[in-house]
């Protein structure tokens, strides 16, 4: 019997119905811009990405069609703005991750943060405040 492999994409920010790296960039340009073109996020990438027009035309498009952007039609050139914010996809996303990669624990995935990023003295205070809260939440239940 062969033996199964797995493929792991790399430089995939998502899981599941998250974001791939270039939804990613170009939600990045419309949570900047508050809203956008196609040809206002083609320039943006442009410089670091060369990615063709058209394929920036083609993920918006798909993004619009996940919910994940609104497309106004009205005008000339389609008006793409966000219909979920940074904070709302970031939460879905680590969901998933929890979810269905970790099997619902959420200590690596706080291991990994805390280990990864420059956590300063305020950001630890506010941590340990997060965790204070909800061991008050948990004995009121």
């Amino acid at each position: 019997m062969a033996k199964k492999t797995v493929r792991v994409r790399k430089n995939r920010v998502g899981v599941g119905s998250g974001l791939g790296e270039l939804e990613a960039d170009i939600m990045s340009v419309v949570w900047k811009l508050g809203g956008a073109t196609v040809k206002d996020v083609f320039e943006e990438l442009y410089p670091d990405k060369r990615l063709a027009y058209t394929t920036i035309m083609t993920v918006m498009s798909r993004l619009a069609n996940k919910n994940v952007l609104k497309q106004d039609r009205s005008g000339t050139a389609y008006m793409y703005t966000p219909n979920v914010s940074q904070e709302e996809m970031a939460s879905s996303m680590i969901t998933q991750v929890i979810d269905k990669v970790l099997g619902g624990r959420i200590q690596p995935v706080l291991s990994f943060l805390l280990n990864r990023s420059e956590v300063d003295e305020v950001e630890l205070e506010r941590i340990k405040q997060a965790i204070q809260d909800k061991k008050k939440e948990l004995a009121n239940k």
